[in-house]
This record gives C-alpha cells, sequence and structure tokens, in this order.
C-alpha cells in the first residue's frame, strides 16, 4: 500500500468519524449561567469579555451538544491545524519518548464532538498538539510523571491537558489559572468526561485560580514538588504586568514548559523569553524554535539546584 492510498484511508475515515453525533452534555445549564456571571464581572470592553459573550450566543443558539466545533470556541481553543497535524504526528511517530502509553492517552473523547485528526482519527489535532507538548519536556528533561505532586497551568484552554495527563493516571494536585469564562467552559467540559460523586463534578484533584497574582498563586503552590509550570501561548498574550507576576513564582517550579510565539500585540516574545530564561540560572533550559510551527518556540526548563 502506497504512502498516497495511506493516507486516503486516513482522511476517509475522519470523515466518517467526524459525522458521528456527540451524546448531549449534562450540566448545559449551569454553563450557561456561569459564564453570563463571568461576563459580568469581565473588564468593560476587554478581548476575553467579547468571547464570553460570543461563546454564550453560539451556545444558545446551538446547544452544547456539538460546543466544540462551534465557531468562537473553533478558533481560540479547538482548533483544526490542518496544516500542522500531519508534522506533530509524524514528529511523534519519530520520537523515542513517545511511548504506547501516551498514544492511548490520545484517545479522544465524544464530549463536545471534537474534530477528528485525519493522520490518527482515534485524536483530535488539539489533543495530538497536547501529546507533542509532553514528548517535547520528556526529551528535553527527565521529567517522570509519576513524581509529579504539583501542576499549574496558565492558561488551561478547555481542559485538554488535564484531560491527557489523566489518562496518563496522573490524579495529584492540578490548578488551572484563567478567566472565569474559560474555568467554566473547563469545568462544563471536565465534568462531563470524568463524571464523580452523585453530582459528576469535576475530578477532585482539579482546582482554579481565577488571579494571576503573586499572592494567589504563591499560596496555591506551597511546598509540593516536584511540580510543573505549563504556558502554552498563554503567557506570551498577556500584558506586562501579568506576566511578572507569574515570573515571580516560576523559581517555585522543579519543571517549566512554555510554549510561545515570536510577536503578540506588539511584544517582541522572543527577547521577553530569552530575559526569562536569563533571569533564572538556577534552571537548565533548552529554547529552541518549535520544528512544526515556524516561528513559535519552547522555552522548557528543570531546577537544578
Amino acid at each position: 500500500m502506497t504512502a498516497e492510498t495511506r493516507s486516503v484511508i486516513r482522511r476517509l475515515a475522519a470523515k466518517i468519524l467526524g459525522n458521528y453525533r456527540a451524546p448531549a452534555p449534562s450540566h448545559s445549564r449551569e454553563l450557561l449561567l456561569s459564564l453570563e456571571a463571568a461576563r459580568r464581572d469581565a473588564s468593560p470592553g476587554g478581548e476575553w469579555e467579547a468571547l464570553a459573550q460570543e461563546i454564550i450566543a453560539a451556545l444558545r443558539d446551538n446547544g452544547t451538544r456539538c460546543f466544540l466545533r462551534l465557531p468562537p470556541i473553533a478558533r481560540t481553543v479547538h482548533p483544526p491545524m490542518r496544516s500542522l497535524g500531519g508534522r506533530y504526528w509524524a514528529y511523534l511517530l519519530d520520537s523515542a519518548r513517545f511511548s504506547p502509553a501516551i498514544q492511548m492517552g490520545l484517545t479522544e473523547s465524544p464530549v463536545g464532538q471534537p474534530l477528528p485528526s485525519p493522520h490518527y482519527p482515534l485524536t483530535s489535532p488539539l489533543l495530538m498538539q497536547h501529546g507533542y507538548h509532553l514528548v517535547r519536556l520528556l526529551e528535553s528533561t527527565d521529567f517522570d510523571l509519576a513524581r509529579i505532586e504539583l501542576v499549574l497551568e496558565f492558561g488551561g484552554g478547555y481542559g485538554s491537558f488535564f484531560r491527557l495527563l489523566r489518562n496518563l493516571g496522573y490524579g495529584n494536585r492540578h490548578i488551572i489559572c484563567d478567566l472565569p469564562a474559560m474555568c467554566a467552559l473547563q469545568r462544563f467540559y471536565l465534568r462531563n468526561v470524568f463524571p464523580t460523586g452523585p453530582q459528576a463534578d469535576a475530578p477532585p484533584n482539579l482546582e482554579w485560580v481565577s488571579s494571576a497574582t503573586t499572592g494567589a498563586l504563591g499560596t496555591q503552590i506551597g511546598a509540593a514538588s516536584p511540580s510543573l509550570f505549563v504556558a502554552t501561548w498563554s503567557l506570551s498574550e498577556v500584558p506586562q504586568a501579568v506576566r511578572d507576576e507569574v515570573a515571580a513564582v516560576l523559581p517555585s517550579f522543579d519543571y517549566i514548559l512554555c510554549a510561545y510565539q515570536r510577536s503578540f500585540g506588539g511584544y517582541d516574545n522572543a527577547r521577553y523569553f530569552a530575559s526569562l530564561e536569563r533571569s533564572l540560572p538556577q534552571f537548565k533550559w533548552k529554547h529552541t524554535e518549535c520544528p512544526v510551527y515556524r516561528n513559535n518556540f519552547y522555552l522548557i526548563g528543570r531546577r537544578t539546584d
């Protein structure tokens, strides 16, 4: 069978899987109420306030059954990544750190009717990208998920990276620091994927923080070790004041995984993250351009002191 034939078969499989009917999620009304509250509390005129309004309108008009395919969500936190999916998958297959366990962990949930990847139809492009993040961390450090006591995500999308780590057996503390509207979406998604207790609550090891202040984050981190800080394209998209608050707590972590684009909203991110690297000499760093996604970079560190 030629490579072209295999590619056609994969794409047909993805198309067939993409036409499935997802189950109706629970707690949809609670999600809408939470989003409304988040919208009321948002700063007037903020970019994320506009996004929250778009999400609310899309959910009211279309329901939550296929919420991952709604335009305001697909545009921001569940993109199809048509031009990148094949390259991500090729990299994973060539990596010695891409294990059968990680491949199993990339199996998608039907909640929200995610987009299937034409390159590996059992996953989605976004979940495949999260597998790639993890493999890059494994390749660059001695990271061992089984030893980690705390994960803090700065910006959690709709909860997909938490889902990947849980699929791999992680059950210790996981904190997501995000805006209230995104926290509501994450809670809704994860309590449908991993329902626990009589009220189908989100997994008990998951916590949320909606303030990126040094005090709020420092209190949550405590003395947990080893710990992981994750910020994939989030730290590179916030104002300088928020970056400073987050940078102040980074010395508390044992591992740091950041991904960023070269520039955003007038910020020279390449300069910023080079400065951040120099400010933390207690870490051994690997700072490289992503071979899959041009003009995007990884800053990955392991604390050595």
